[in-house]
C-alpha cells in the first residue's frame, strides 16, 4: 500500500503546474532542453516536477540548497527518466549537497558524489556545474550518479537496471558483459574514461554519461552498447 501511495503522489506532483521561475531555470541552465519538441519538453517538466516535489532536499557544510539546485538536478533526473516511470527513482529518499568535493570514510581522496542502499544521494555542487558547463565532454557527475540510483532500482548495484521483459536482460547482459570485460582488458580501445573498469556498476554509469553527452561517439565505437541503452532508456538522442 505504501508503495502505491508513493507512485500516486508522484502523479500528483507531475499534474502540479511547473512555477514559472524552474522553467526559466532549466531553460537557462540545462543547454540539452533546447533541443526538445513541444511535448518532449512538456513530458520532460513533468518528470522535473515529480523528481523535485518528491524527494528530500538538504544542505551539507553549510550550503544553503535553492530552487536553482533543485531545478538542475531534477532535471538531469528528468533527462534519464522522461520516456520512463514516473517510480524509477523510487529507492532514492533524499539528495545532499555539498557545495565542493567532500570527504568520506569508506573512500580515498575527494568525492564528487555517491548513492547508498539506504536512498541516500549525495552531490558536490561544483562537480554538478562543471558537468552542465561542458555537456560534450561525456562526464556529468549528476547523470552519472542518477544512473547509479537507477541501477539500484533492483537492490543491487551491479550494472543492469530493472527491464521490462526477461528476455531484455539476455540481450543486456550479452551486450554489457562483452563489452566490460573486453574494457577491462583493452581500455584504451575504447571511448570510455578508465574509472568505467571498477566494476560492472560503474561501467553503466560511465555508458550512460557518454550516451546522453556523446551519443555520436559511442554509437560508433559500441553500437551494442548504445542500443542497449537506447532500448532502456526509450530515447536515441543520435537521431
Amino acid at each position: 500500500m505504501l508503495g502505491l501511495w508513493r507512485s500516486f503522489r508522484r502523479k500528483a506532483f507531475a499534474r502540479e503546474p511547473l512555477p514559472a521561475a524552474w522553467r526559466a531555470t532549466a531553460e537557462a541552465r540545462l543547454p540539452f532542453v533546447a533541443a526538445f519538441g513541444a511535448e518532449e519538453r512538456e513530458r520532460f517538466y513533468r518528470h522535473l516536477a515529480a523528481f523535485a516535489r518528491d524527494k528530500s532536499w538538504e544542505g551539507a557544510a553549510g550550503l544553503v540548497v535553492d530552487d536553482t539546485m533543485k531545478v538542475v538536478i531534477s532535471g538531469a533526473a528528468a533527462r534519464l527518466s522522461m520516456n520512463l516511470d514516473y517510480d524509477v527513482y523510487d529507492r532514492l529518499r533524499s539528495v545532499v549537497i555539498y557545495p565542493a568535493g567532500f570527504l568520506h570514510p569508506d573512500r580515498d581522496g575527494v568525492v564528487l558524489g555517491l548513492v547508498n542502499s539506504f536512498g541516500t544521494m549525495v552531490l558536490s555542487w561544483d562537480a554538478v556545474r562543471r558537468g552542465i558547463a561542458n555537456p560534450v565532454d561525456g562526464q556529468d557527475t549528476a547523470i552519472h550518479e542518477l544512473a547509479h540510483v537507477l541501477d539500484l532500482g533492483d537492490g543491487a548495484f551491479d550494472g543492469t537496471p530493472p527491464l521490462e521483459r526477461s528476455t531484455d536482460y539476455h540481450a543486456w547482459v550479452k551486450a554489457f558483459s562483452a563489452h566490460y570485460r573486453a574494457f577491462r582488458k583493452r581500455p584504451h580501445k575504447s571511448i570510455l574514461r578508465k574509472y568505467a573498469a571498477t566494476n560492472e556498476a560503474e561501467f553503466f554509469a560511465v555508458a550512460t554519461e557518454m550516451f546522453f553527452e556523446r551519443p555520436r561517439d559511442l554509437l560508433r565505437k559500441h553500437p551494442a552498447l548504445y542500443a542497449e541503452l537506447s532500448r532502456y532508456y526509450r530515447v536515441d538522442p543520435v537521431r
